[in-house]
């Protein structure tokens, strides 16, 4: 009797540290929530998202803003049209991905380029927003964007932190667990200027195949109005140049509990 509750004990120490996504075994297909700031912004993870809707998930990608301030194409305007395009390139992408349609939240822009205002305004619309979402769509764990932004994006800053202030304000953090796209070294272009952190802090490691890095290269093509041709072809040599094809996430976490003082 002592020597099982000596083996259950460990099994419950361990289980914590092992390196992957914390998924609730009571759900016959696993769902996984990705919150991001614009159309486009999935291609960060392709490969992984490609991955998982093979594996059986349902993925669910919700985009805060249809990201119409920005272009490639100078054929294109500004605008609603082009928020119309992006909404269309993001469906292209999940269809080449395999994974559902996405949820568009249909906010301006989550800067304060239109005035602190608006600004704050809008930033309440993605936490009621992300309030209402989140327990309809029950995820097993939710992916989004670390304090870096994964490129320093102001906009990418906020949904990440909107994000991570939901689930710590409705007492949601072990519930739904969240991870962030992390980055190190030895998977960061330079050039790219990505947030890198140092590898102890990496949680989740996924590798993936080149067939699924080709499905993810081949989705970043739906997005014409953000890439030229040229952004494609150079994106293509630098990702099959990198064999290691692995994705890094670190999950957020918090210690319970109260102190009188500080450390």
């Amino acid at each position: 009797m002592t020597s099982n509750l000596t083996k259950l004990l460990f099994v419950l120490i361990l289980l914590p540290i092992i390196s992957s996504f914390n998924l609730r075994k009571d759900k016959a297909q696993k769902t996984v929530l990705v919150v991001f700031a614009h159309p486009d912004d999935e291609m960060s993870i392709s490969e992984v998202l490609f991955q998982f809707g093979r594996k059986g998930y349902k993925v669910v990608l919700i985009s805060a803003t249809d990201g119409k301030y920005y272009t490639r194409d100078p054929k294109l305007s500004e605008g609603d049209s082009l928020a119309g395009i992006r909404r269309e390139e993001s469906r292209c992408s999940s269809d080449k991905l395999g994974i559902d349609h996405p949820i568009f939240f249909g906010i301006d822009r989550l800067d304060t380029k239109n005035g602190v205002r608006n600004y704050f305004n809008n930033h309440k619309q993605l936490r009621d927003s992300l309030t209402q979402r989140i327990p309809s769509i029950n995820p097993d764990f939710i992916i989004t964007f670390g304090p870096d932004g994964d490129t320093h994006h102001a906009e990418h800053l906020v949904v990440g932190g909107a994000v991570t202030e939901v689930l710590l304000q409705h007492d949601w953090v072990q519930k739904y667990p969240l991870y962030y796209i992390a980055w190190t070294k030895d998977n960061a272009p330079e050039e790219a200027g990505l947030g890198i952190m140092d590898p102890k802090y990496i949680n989740v490691e996924i590798r993936y195949s080149q067939e699924e890095e080709l499905a993810g290269l081949e989705a970043n093509k739906c997005f014409k109005s953000q890439f030229t041709k040229e952004d494609f072809e150079e994106d293509r040599k630098v990702k099959l140049s990198d064999t290691t094809n692995r994705a890094y996430f670190r999950r957020f976490a918090v210690t319970l509990g109260k102190k009188t003082s500080f450390d």
